[in-house]
Formats: structure tokens, sequence, C-alpha cells
């Protein structure tokens, strides 16, 4: 069933919990608010401090600039002012949704696309003429092949000693199984090659789903926000899944499961190590599991193979002053906790405002990275 796999032991309809259960729901819930105040995972540090620090290909924000700290406070002190006494539909347009394991609060939106990736028949071309994809070739051995006359793996269809595995090869790419390529490709090459960067030349754009959570932290903490993004030639729609409190989790879990078709390949950044597993770990929380072994195209990877040298660290607001990217609304990562709990303890819905837009713009942001790294390759 792909990734609307069913969870083990769960009703197909939206249970009716006893009295004890929603008790001990609350409880939990509780107890989660308490964990999370006063939490912090990073450290504010000065510019000067920074230069000194070797941050060199940083991905986890585990320190914050005290400017960007400073600005963050200020916005959401403004946003509190701004959306005093307003309700959460007034400040982000959008439904409560149910499905059979709760609820969260659903918010769809599109803006113009400038998404690009390159087409099959490029993806295949430049594929088939790595010979090293082959096991058993390495670089001198291809060499020699190609001495022969073998320039790419389908003239390899009719050597007497390469012709299955090469066979197998082509059926395989020809039959545009992305899954089993990346696998194959993965086994002989490292995950930031460029080829695997273009194998997504193989997928329709359709099939594409740029994801991006928020969390309560960097484990066993709730995610509060999930977000997907369909990119598509002239549009890039958005779908986000946001707790209106903590009770609200596998709800919204569920739903951004939902919302990812069977056949989609993921596009994240540094999701293989983080998202991906997150997602599972909230999953096991509540005793549930789900298919989430997708395609997965990881840009954290090709960014550092390609724009490494150039940054100062790969973290995502790093990479997006290289590509001149600005937002409007703008908060570090690691203060989403704070702002969120701000939310809770005040039921003040000005700080949400703040998520919702970072994680929004995440997703735009990784579309367009996604689209600007194949200018980077030299194939």
């Amino acid at each position: 069933m792909g990734i609307r796999k069913l969870f083990s032991n769960q009703p197909t309809t939206k249970p009716n919990r006893s009295v004890e259960e929603s008790a001990a729901l609350r409880r939990s819930a509780e107890s989660l608010k308490r964990r999370i105040k006063g939490a912090r995972e990073y450290d504010v540090i000065s510019e000067p401090e920074a230069k000194l620090k070797d941050i060199k290909g940083a991905v986890t924000e585990s320190w914050i600039l005290g400017s960007e700290y400073d600005n963050a406070l200020r916005l959401e002190k403004e946003l509190i002012l701004q959306f005093k006494g307003k309700c959460l539909e007034e400040a982000i347009p959008g439904k409560i949704v149910s499905n059979e394991h709760g609820d969260c609060y659903s918010i769809a939106d599109e803006c113009v696309s400038k998404f690009k990736k390159v087409d099959y028949d490029e993806s295949r071309r430049l594929i088939i003429s790595d010979l090293k994809l082959i096991p058993g070739i390495g670089p001198i051995r291809e060499q020699t092949l190609k001495e022969q006359g073998y320039m790419t793996i389908e003239d390899l269809k009719n050597h007497p000693i390469w012709q299955k595995p090469a066979r197998e090869f082509l059926k395989m790419i020809d039959a545009k199984e992305v899954g089993p390529t990346q696998n194959w490709l993965w086994r002989r090459l490292p995950k930031s090659h460029p080829l695997v960067h273009y194998l997504a030349g193989f997928c329709k754009d359709e099939d594409l789903a740029v994801i991006d959570i928020e969390t309560l932290g960097l484990s066993e903490r709730p995610i509060v926000l999930l977000g997907i993004a369909k990119p598509g030639e002239k549009r890039i729609c958005t779908s986000q899944f946001l707790l209106r409190d903590i009770s609200d989790e596998i709800g919204a879990i569920w739903e951004f499961i939902s919302h990812l078709e069977a056949g989609s390949s993921l596009i994240t950044f540094n999701g293989r190590s983080f998202d991906i597993p997150y997602i599972r770990q909230r999953l096991a929380y509540y005793g549930m599991e789900a298919s989430l072994s997708n395609p997965h195209f990881d840009i954290l990877h090709f960014t550092r193979r390609a724009l490494g040298s150039r940054l100062s660290d790969c973290r995502l607001d790093t990479v997006e002053k290289y590509l001149s990217i600005k937002r409007d609304i703008n908060i570090p990562s690691a203060l989403v906790p704070q702002f969120y709990d701000t939310y809770l303890k005040t039921r003040n819905v000005g700080p949400l405002v703040a998520i919702v837009e970072h994680n929004k713009q995440d997703l735009i942001t990784l579309t367009s990275l996604f689209s600007r790294l194949y200018e980077e390759w030299n194939l």
C-alpha cells in the first residue's frame, strides 16, 4: 500500500476513547508541556564568537547569532500585539480536519513556481554513461572498456562478461523504477553524487513531495507542524498540518502521511537523518507504524558537495543568503519551540503565524535549491 500503509492494530474508524483514555492523554499532554517549558537546545553567541567557531558543514542549529535572537524576540512581541484577541482562523486561514486518529488544523496555499528539473532522456543519458555503476567495473576497467568502444552501459548488453548486469540495470531504468535505481546508485556512488540528483528526472513533477517538519526539540518531543509542497511547472501547492495543542499530534502526523501518495519521491534537507526518523519515532511513541521508505532526495548531501566550499556552513538560512532568498517573516528553527511554548502559555496565535510562515518558506526554498543545484554540476 506504499506510504499509506495501515498502522498495525489500528481501527479504520475514529475510536471512541474511554474517559480513562482521554484523561491519560490529557495528563500526557500536560507532562509534555512541562518538559518543553524552558527547554533550550541552543546557545546565543555574538558575531565575533561565530567567526571563531568551527562550523563548517553545520546543519543542526546548536547556536544562534545574538542579532538573530534579538530580532526574533522583537518579532514575537509584535505578533502577540498584532493578533491579540484573534482566533486561529483569522490569523491563519485554514480548517480543522479529522481522521481516524484525531484532529489537526490544515492550511493549504499555493505560490508561483520556479521549479525545474532535468528530463528523463537527459538523466538516462548521463547515468548510462557511467560504466562504474555495473558491479565489478572500477575506474581502470571502465577506461579499458571505453577504449574498446563500450561507451555506455547500453553498449555492454552484448559484452561476454558484463551483459547480464548491464541488461538488468537497463531494464530497471527503462521502466523508470526510481526506488530500485536509487538503491543501485547508492551501492556504487556517494549519496552526494550528481547522478543521484539527476535520477529525479525519472519522476513526474506530481510524484515529487518536498517535506519539512517543525519540532519542540531534537528528539523525543512532539512535532508541532508538518509541511508538504508539491512543485509543479507553474505553481507550488503547500499543505501544512498544525497542532492546536499537543494532543493533536497523532492526528496531524496521520493527515500528513495520508497526503503522501504511494509513488511519491521525497525531497528534504537532512530528512534522511532527521525528519523521517523523527516521524517514525513519534509514531512509535503512539504504538503505531507506517511505511516511509519512499525514494528520497536529501539535498543536504548535494548542497555540501556543490556549495560547501563557498559557504561558512550548510544551514538552510546560510544557503538562502547565498541564493539571495529573503523572508518576510523569519525566525531561526531553534526558536520554534520557544514560539510554540509562548502560544501554549498565552493562547495568542501570533507566534504560530511565524512558525507556519517559517515552515512554508523552508518548503519553497527547498524547491528552489533543488532546481538550482543542477546548474552546479559539471558532467
